[in-house]
């Protein structure tokens, strides 16, 4: 009950930090660690003591699920061997490479538990790259290694550390059974995420007549899916990863409309609290980290986690160069550092922050080996583990939105809209002029909407032929938009007015409130495509 009851006060100040975002203009993970940091250094509230289990089986599959259903299968093809050596190759690397310094440099830390550390601090986090590259604009490519990155470092890191720690804990390791126990892992996790996704669309078909059910069963399978792949001794987190493509992938086709928009928002309101509480409670882990790790060696630790940050910004610097795609090519010698290439290349080399995966793994070290014996080390594993996270999250998270806004990387996104909008147009043109008549009635309704789309599509073509009049189009949209919503704002004042004077059911008045809600939020995502979202706050009173 007392956990609830921290839960619940640390809810309430999510949600105050929220309400302040905008004017501290920091990304909200950054914002969320630091005031954990400080609630935790002041002792205002009482510390939540964060397992590995509500982890890898409460946080990580909604997120991972989350991503994975809006990443582009397309686009995750096509810079699928770029995101491979990302997620796979710079993690065995940069593990390896960490593992040598911490044997070298960290007193009493054998060849096993140097290969922990560096397994636990390689892979840069789900959770902190989708909440950070959401509040910042970023061309499509970008995005897409990002996130495809994110969403399978975890799975190496996650078998790299299992390995590492079963090293520790028989003090043998074959370099041989590693690498089968990686493609077994692996190659199960796949089959299980397939294998679900494929008899959950044969089930789907008994659900389909009520959209609260499907809600619930595909919020529910995740969780489902990522307990099962782990209970089976595959990764949890490809299953999970497998399974969020395969239904996104069938999603067009199997859902109603209504299931998709109740989907969309629960999905929001998941992760949002997810990713709001994650890190509020990660920034407040710092007293428990700190108890069993002697004042004496605090600052020395400290130094050295510092040095592991640099370490895992040099390693990833040095293999994206190495990527021909990633580096600086002829025409960004010419063109010099701000040449698309270049840019890419900074962008990705500082988007490394680490976070709660890490964190758990820390925490999920044994306190004993196989004999028995305690792991003396383990605290400062779990010590050190944490600085390089808050130095990532800090640094890097902080500058990064920095960076972009100087560098300034192209984004083509207004453009590609702009084409899919024409291309749209122009086959539902081709459809209405092949549908068989029926009637007078029917011959008059294709007109009508052939006429519609006509005008739309000539609208878009003159406005992408004269940016001039495109501007203009816009501030006339805008103020169109301004005053619909102000439309829908008195439709809403009479509704309630109707309501109180008793003149109609509380059903029909719902009915009609729903209806003016989606009118709504057509005209804000409106406004927002436009770059008008700005006059919302000018409403016609």
């Amino acid at each position: 009950m007392q956990e609830l009851e921290k839960i619940i006060w640390i809810s309430i100040i999510l949600i105050v930090i929220i309400s302040v975002k905008e004017r501290v203009k920091l990304a909200l993970p950054i914002l969320l660690v630091l005031v954990g940091l400080l609630l935790s250094l002041t002792g205002l509230l009482p510390t939540i003591d964060i397992s590995p289990e509500m982890i890898f089986y409460v946080v990580l599959p909604p997120v991972l699920f989350d991503a994975a259903w809006n990443t582009s299968i397309p686009d995750f093809k096509k810079e699928f061997s770029k995101i491979s050596i990302l997620a796979v190759i710079l993690v065995f690397l940069t593990t390896t490479i960490v593992a040598i310094f911490v044997h070298h440099v960290l007193p009493g830390f054998g060849w096993g538990l140097a290969f922990v550390l560096g397994a636990i601090v390689s892979p840069p986090d789900a959770v902190a790259a989708s909440s950070i590259t959401k509040s910042i604009v970023l061309p499509k490519r970008l995005i897409v290694l990002l996130e495809g990155e994110s969403l399978l470092n975890d799975a190496s890191a996650l078998i790299a550390y299992k390995c590492a720690v079963v090293a520790v804990m028989t003090g043998a390791f074959s370099l041989w059974d590693a690498g089968w126990q990686f493609l077994y892992i692996s190659l199960g996790g796949v089959f299980v995420g397939i294998a679900v996704g494929f008899l959950f669309l044969k089930i789907y078909a008994f659900l389909r007549n009520d959209s609260n059910v499907e809600t619930f069963a595909v919020v529910l399978l995740p969780f489902a899916t990522y307990s099962l792949s782990e209970h089976l001794g595959f990764s949890g987190v490809l299953a999970v990863v497998i399974l969020g493509m395969y239904l996104s992938w069938h999603s067009f086709a199997i859902f109603t409309a209504a299931s998709r928009i109740q989907m969309g928002h629960i999905w929001d309101v998941i992760i949002f609290i997810l990713n709001g509480l994650i890190f509020l409670i990660l920034g407040m882990q710092l007293p428990s980290i700190l108890a069993d790790i002697p004042s004496p060696e605090i600052f020395p630790l400290v130094c050295y986690g510092f040095l592991i940050f640099l370490i895992l910004v040099a390693v990833r610097l040095l293999v994206l160069f190495a990527i021909p795609a990633f580096s600086f090519s002829r025409s960004a010698h010419t063109m010099g550092i701000y040449a698309e290439s270049g840019k890419e290349y900074l962008i990705l080399s500082w988007s490394g922050m680490r976070g709660v995966v890490s964190l758990a793994a820390a925490l999920a070290l044994p306190f004993t080996d196989g004999r028995g014996l305690l792991i003396e080390q383990r605290s400062t594993v779990l010590f050190v583990s944490f600085v390089v996270i808050i130095f990532t999250l800090l640094i890097q998270g902080l500058t990064l939105s920095r960076l972009i806004k100087l560098i300034k990387p192209v984004d083509k996104k207004i453009e590609d809209e702009h084409i899919l909008n024409l291309l749209l147009l122009d086959r539902s043109i081709s459809y209405l002029a092949n549908i068989p008549i029926r009637g007078h009635l029917t011959e008059s309704a294709i007109k009508t909407m052939v006429s519609k789309l006509e005008a739309e599509e000539s609208e878009l073509i003159d406005g992408r032929v004269e940016p001039v009049m495109l501007a203009e189009q816009i501030a006339q949209k805008g103020a169109y938009l301004q005053l619909e919503l102000s439309l829908v704002d008195y439709q809403r004042r009479e509704l309630a007015d109707s309501y109180q004077k008793g003149r109609f059911s509380l059903e029909i008045i719902r009915k009609k409130e729903l209806e003016l809600d989606f009118w709504t939020a057509t005209i804000l995502q409106e406004m927002k495509r436009f770059g008008a979202a700005s006059i919302a706050s000018d409403i016609v009173e």
